[in-house]
């Protein structure tokens, strides 16, 4: 299964978003700066966060995103679908509607298995919250103790 470049980027975007954690503004420059994302996709692909609500962005010379909620509230999952829809591994498993040229009517005979492996991935990345991210080995910024802000809790030794 593919996930697609724009919701790859949102992803990296909103990891990188999670791991600075509302001390500052993340701004589009610092977020494709630090994801390798090219500015003007990155926009719209932010611009699909604030939309489905995950982000909130802040306009003016000291703007830029937060998260709307505590990153554990957050999972993987509602990130992808925020800017592609359900996940969907296959023509056969989209409503008919969304389905490209002249696939097939209907439901396809391979459909039930496909729609078990939908199922299986989507709960997988369900199962992934933001919080559960290991910030501090791919951010050098990002702390796992940060008490000041109160969403994480300090690691026990």
């Amino acid at each position: 299964m593919k996930i697609s470049n724009k919701a790859d980027y949102a992803l990296h975007a909103m990891l990188y978003v999670a791991a600075v954690n509302g001390a500052h503004p993340s701004t589009i420059d610092e977020i494709s700066g630090s994801e390798t994302i090219p500015r003007e996709y990155l926009a719209k692909v932010l611009k699909h966060l604030v939309q489905a609500g995950l982000l909130r962005s802040v306009k003016g010379i000291y703007g830029g995103y937060f998260l709307t909620k505590p990153r554990n509230q957050y999972n993987i999952l509602a990130v992808l679908e925020a800017v592609d829809g359900t996940l969907s591994p296959a023509l056969c498993t989209r409503p008919e509607s969304e389905r490209i040229g002249s696939h097939r009517k209907g439901k396809c005979p391979a459909y039930p298995y496909f729609e078990e492996l939908r199922k299986k991935v989507a709960k997988e990345l369900a199962g992934v919250n933001l919080d559960s991210i290991p910030y501090e080995k791919y951010y050098q910024f990002a702390k796992r103790n940060t008490r000041e802000r109160g969403t994480l809790k300090p690691l026990t030794q």
